[in-house]
């Protein structure tokens, strides 16, 4: 079967043949049977003791044409694995170069010497150094150095600059000039720092600066797959290591994504042959090898400082793996770009190894001999598949949308659409006559003009079919005013088509989120980061509790508890927005974060007082900051409990009841205090023992003399939510127990249910909705309130361990009755559909549940349209109905 294939590959491609031929017998008659391992690699060529410098580029010719011979099998005669093919390609330039530059310091220093303690590197750029070399590549190369004083031991001293310049030289000879028997390999030195007109060898101190200085975007791109191939490897690494700052930057640079377009557009102008057709290029052409290489790139660069094992991926395959992994591209699209690219890469073997051409163009005769080459009857067919896939990815991850959509200038307000209202449209006049006005101030680049009227080309349509367009077009104009100076986020818009078209959603559904965006422009990011949801909640909560109030100076601390809080709401809206999280979800992170706040407080205040950091004050969460089911407007419900033996013992020149007192009043006002000076939260004390009127910090002792012998049965229903949240481990562990042995306290159900009652009734008439035009969800008849007194009866009067409303209904104890069981279950599923639509209602339109109309056109009824199982006034109040009559069969038979 391999002698047939062999016919086969002699006839197909005459470059094979002539190689073929001038192999030894020996080679040729153990062709058929290669195997892998006989492929080369970087053994393949050795420096020859020879200074005879024909000899030396006749010896590296020889070997390549062997092992060029052999990888042609390899691909084409065995159908061996192309990756392999390619990687082995790669291995041969390392040993060829390798072995050409011992060639080229022996062949030198007869004339200029050696330097002796010198550090020589050849980093190898583009394919080279992403080891996927193809057949017919030329080899772009970068020389470095390091070392000072002069050459010695030959007939001239030079200076290391130019003994290092004969060296390059001479080693470029050896692998580029043409002889008889060709080139080992054609080499582009143009990418160097500073281009052609710059030094062909640059120290390595030099190089760095360069880049870190005036390095382009272009050339962060082409450092993706730098790495040292031959010389000193220890150099190269130096070299790769300083650089990593300027190819990951630390924010997301759309810029590069931008440039990588523009180059992309370039290409095109000059590559228009359709796909298929004769002179199509495999490479360059759309929906080819280059398209795959940008997308792979860009997303490299955008992730690289996040995701780290992208930084050492130079290979177009490796680093796609590593996206796929860290879920930067789904899947399906890694699994085509990867199929796609070794079917453009086989048939770019095959058209170099037709002739031997360094050429990535279909020819004429293509279909009378590639389909037979690569196994693939219909190949036209199979190319333009690939082709349509890898150009739908390019345009969805890389490729701007550089022609005008629709005939409408939006920016100019030219012919506005006859329907619009002469309101509407002189708003729209003025609003876009200002977003003119801020370009022109933020001195951006010329393109910045036509990239926002192709995004307000495909956001205008869309708004103006929206209730809240113009509130969407508002805040736009406002995200302009602080990012006119600012091109990548321009770029940023102009190029990712999902994030403009989440963009165009969030702005027209949700004011809060709308705010924080046009105020903080680096919310455009949310929709590309992998890391957000639990994972970057987790990440600010730990932030937070990292916080040392010894090292850190106080604004930058308070700074921080702020904003950590502030990300976490905003976190948690656009998650709901994006129904990435439901109401449970969204209270456990809001509680999470306010849980992380009250520590680092009190740990900031313990030291300003001058406390030990085992002060033992327990901070005791009440209310839905206890029972973990916040939403983004809760307050904080807290108590301060001070867990000591005798708390008039001389603390600091005080008892420990007074400087317990003293650190809960700072505590409150730096959870209480605006951001940049505290974490920002409304702080509510109604809940301690005696209300607001009552001791601010009470004794462990006190509490429990207080709950168990004066407390009226509402504070022991408050007492089902509570939860300690911050304080010495042992100290929580003593209060924890202590509320659970007051509410394990055997009740009589009677009066438990006669004291919940009344309290229910006496909230409904301070407290419900005044008229039928305005339904309270969270306090008339069959709200909110109606399930958690429900949930606090059944903790109270059955028993269990739970705090959450919803826990306490789906995990009911053994002793609770057949009947609750299923009541339960109704009302845990109707209070996560009212807690979502408090959430979808504060995140969209910052509105509380507490004034609902029931005229179902009104806005926050679009709302609900969009986020929420419940969506008509008629639909709540027919739920709200079979809860309340649920409350009345529990506490009132």
């Amino acid at each position: 079967m391999n002698h047939s294939a062999l016919k086969r590959l002699l006839t197909c491609s005459p470059y094979f043949s002539r190689l073929y031929e001038q192999l030894q017998d020996s080679e040729k008659r153990s062709l058929p049977d290669l195997s892998e391992q006989d492929l080369p690699g970087r053994d393949w060529a050795v420096a020859q003791p020879d200074n005879d410098v024909n000899s030396c580029m006749q010896y590296l010719r020889q070997r390549r044409h062997t092992a060029i011979c052999r990888l042609i099998w390899w691909e084409f005669g065995l159908q061996g694995d192309a990756q392999r093919g390619w990687q082995s390609i790669s291995e041969l330039a390392d040993s060829l170069i390798e072995a050409a530059l011992h060639m080229a310091i022996q062949l030198i220093a007869p004339r200029v010497g050696q330097m002796p303690s010198g550090r020589f590197c050849v980093i190898g750029l583009g394919k080279l150094g992403g080891n996927e070399l193809n057949l017919g590549s030329d080899i772009d190369l970068l020389f470095l150095w390091q070392a000072e004083g002069h050459s010695s031991g030959g007939r001239r001293s030079l200076p290391a600059a130019e003994y290092y310049s004969q060296l390059s030289r001479m080693l470029i000879r050896l692998l580029d000039e043409p002889t008889v028997n060709g080139r080992v390999w054609p080499t582009d030195m143009r990418l160097r720092p500073g281009g052609a007109s710059a030094a062909i060898a640059s120290g390595l101190q030099a190089s760095i600066d360069y880049y870190l200085n005036y390095g382009q975007t272009w050339e962060r791109a082409m450092l993706l797959k730098a790495r040292p191939v031959a010389g000193d490897m220890e150099t190269g690494q130096c070299f790769l290591q300083a650089l990593l700052p300027f190819k990951f930057r630390r924010y997301l640079d759309y810029t590069t994504v931008t440039a990588l377009a523009d180059m992309k557009k370039r290409i095109d102008l000059q590559q228009a042959v359709a796909v298929g057709r004769p002179g199509y290029d495999v490479k360059r052409g759309r929906g080819g090898i280059r398209e795959i290489e940008f997308i792979v790139q860009a997303l490299q660069l955008l992730n690289g400082a996040r995701i780290t094992a992208l930084q050492s991926e130079r290979s177009t395959s490796g680093a796609l793996n590593v996206l796929q992994q860290a879920n930067i591209i789904p899947a399906a699209q890694a699994r085509q770009l990867r199929h796609s690219y070794i079917f453009w890469r086989r048939m770019e073997h095959a058209i170099q190894a037709r002739r031997g051409e360094q050429t990535q163009k279909l020819p004429a005769d293509y279909q009378q001999w590639l389909p037979e080459l690569l196994s693939s009857p219909d190949i036209a067919a199979d190319m333009q598949n690939h082709a349509q896939a890898v150009h739908s990815l390019f345009q969805n991850h890389v490729l701007p949308q550089y022609q005008q959509q629709g005939g409408d200038n939006w920016l100019h307000a030219d012919n506005l659409p006859a329907r619009l209202s002469s309101e509407q449209q002189r708003h729209i006049r003025q609003c876009m006559q200002r977003i003119r006005q801020h370009l022109r101030r933020g001195i951006l680049p010329e393109r910045a003009e036509a990239q926002l009227e192709r995004i307000l080309g495909e956001l205008m349509p869309r708004w103006l079919d929206d209730a809240n367009g113009l509130q969407a077009l508002d805040a736009f104009e406002e995200l302009v005013h602080n990012i006119a100076g600012r091109a990548t986020w321009i770029d940023l818009l102009d190029t990712h088509q999902g994030t403009r078209q989440w963009l165009g959603g969030v702005l027209s559904a949700s004011r809060y989120i709308a705010w924080h965006i046009a105020r903080n422009p680096c919310w455009l990011e949310w929709p590309l980061q992998q890391e957000r949801g639990a994972t970057e909640i987790s990440r600010l909560c730990s932030k937070m509790l990292a916080l040392d109030p010894q090292t850190m100076p106080e604004d930058a601390l308070l700074a921080d508890i702020g904003r950590c809080v502030d990300q976490v709401r905003l976190q948690c809206a656009l998650a709901i927005d994006a129904h990435e999280a439901g109401p449970l979800q969204i209270g456990r992170w809001l509680a999470d974060i306010a849980d992380a706040a009250t520590t680092a407080c009190i740990r900031y205040n313990i030291h300003r007082l001058g406390l030990e950091e085992d002060f033992p004050l327990v901070a005791l969460a009440m209310g839905k900051h206890g029972s973990q089911e916040m939403g983004l407007a809760s307050d904080l419900d807290m108590v301060f409990v001070l867990v000591c033996e005798n708390e008039f013992l001389p603390c600091h020149g005080r008892s420990l009841r007074d400087q317990a007192q003293r650190l809960g009043r700072r505590v409150i006002h730096t959870l209480s205090n605006a951001p940049p000076f505290g974490a920002g939260y409304t702080f509510d004390g109604r809940l301690r023992p005696s209300g607001n009127s009552g001791v601010l910090v009470t004794s462990l002792a006190a509490f429990v003399d207080y709950q168990q012998h004066h407390a009226q049965t509402w504070e022991h229903q408050a007492l089902c939510r509570a939860r300690t949240v911050a304080g010495p481990v042992a100290a929580c562990q003593q209060l924890e127990m202590a509320i659970g042995n007051i509410l394990a306290q055997p009740r009589d159900q009677q009066s438990l249910r006669r004291d919940i009652a009344r309290m229910r009734e006496k909230m409904l008439r301070h407290l419900s909705a005044s008229n039928n035009q305005i339904i309270n969800l969270k306090q008339d008849r069959g709200g909110l309130v109606d399930i958690e007194f429900l949930a606090q009866f059944s903790r109270l009067a059955f028993g269990g361990t739970q705090r959450g409303t919803v826990t306490i209904l789906q995990q009911p104890p053994a002793k609770a009755p057949g009947a609750w069981h299923k009541d339960a279950a109704m009302l845990a599923a109707s209070y996560v559909q009212y807690r979502e639509m408090e959430n979808a209602l504060r995140s969209e339109l910052w509105q509380s549940i507490a004034k609902l109309p029931s005229d179902p056109d009104a806005p926050e009824w679009v709302t609900m349209q969009r986020h929420c199982s419940i969506t008509t006034p008629a639909a709540l109040q027919q739920r709200m109905a079979s809860v309340h009559h649920c409350y009345q069969r529990w506490l009132y038979h």
